[in-house]
């Protein structure tokens, strides 16, 4: 399957009808979704107890608690992302496998976004630096937001990605081309309810015992879940809409 780096004229991403679709078949599917997050659900929040085990004095105690939380979501939370994208653009349901076909894919696609957002924050931390701080400090924070927008326009790789379709940043890049603040206003609409709730529920766990802590991680992480089920419908949705194609997706 081939495709154009450019978006069809006229075609134009209609946000209402995007944000009520991808809550819509997020809520249609809950059983499937539970079916499909429940494992990497568990295993991710067996690491999160893991990283807080850990001793945590000094650099390298935190760093290794980091690692192990990052590592935990980067290789098991995006199991169920993945398999997530498949089913809305392939209707493929759970296979015998942990690891879905377009994983890896997906994954590199990630590190490719994450490494150049790295690149670009490290560049701006040194700019920051630099004198006179009253001038740098606020353009590199004005740079900071800048690097956020530019890695949300490439967030199309990664339903290519796990439908086993990669395509280089500036393909992706130009598929947006024309849409891109319709796409970042369904993002905003899709994900920033689920971290209200997930402050609200940090806030009400932190008046708790600690040893409530893991209750109160678990809702959160179920929060979390859900809210990157509706943004990676969302972004299938859009996949499909701006990129084309003869796949159906599934409704």
């Amino acid at each position: 399957m081939s495709y154009s780096s450019s978006v069809p004229s006229g075609n134009q991403i209609d946000i209402v009808a995007q944000v009520s679709r991808a809550y819509r078949i997020v809520f249609e599917r809950s059983q499937l979704i539970l079916e499909m997050a429940l494992l990497p659900f568990v295993i991710v929040l067996a690491s999160e107890l893991i990283a807080l085990l850990l001793p945590q004095g000094g650099f390298f105690g935190a760093l290794l608690a980091a690692l192990v939380h990052i590592l935990g979501f980067l290789i098991f939370g995006t199991v169920f992302v993945v398999r997530w994208h498949r089913y809305v653009l392939l209707g493929e349901s759970v296979g015998g496998d942990l690891l879905p076909p377009g994983w890896g894919a997906f994954v590199i696609a990630g590190l490719k976004i994450a490494g150049l957002f790295l690149l670009g924050w490290m560049a701006l931390v040194v700019f920051a630096m630099l004198p006179p701080h009253g001038l740098t400090f606020p353009l590199s924070m004005i740079g900071s937001i800048a690097l956020g927008l530019v890695v949300m326009r490439l967030s199309l790789l990664f339903p290519a990605a796990a439908i086993e379709q990669p395509v280089p940043l500036r393909t992706a890049w130009d598929w947006v081309a024309g849409n891109y603040w319709r796409l970042f206003a369904c993002a905003i609409c899709c994900y920033l309810p689920f971290v209200i709730l997930e402050i609200i529920v940090g806030l009400i766990g932190a008046a708790f015992p600690s040893l409530m802590w893991i209750v109160f991680e678990a809702l959160r992480l179920a929060i979390s879940f859900a809210g990157a089920a509706v943004v990676a419908a969302m972004l299938s949705h859009v996949y499909m809409a701006v990129v084309g194609g003869e796949r159906q997706t599934a409704e």
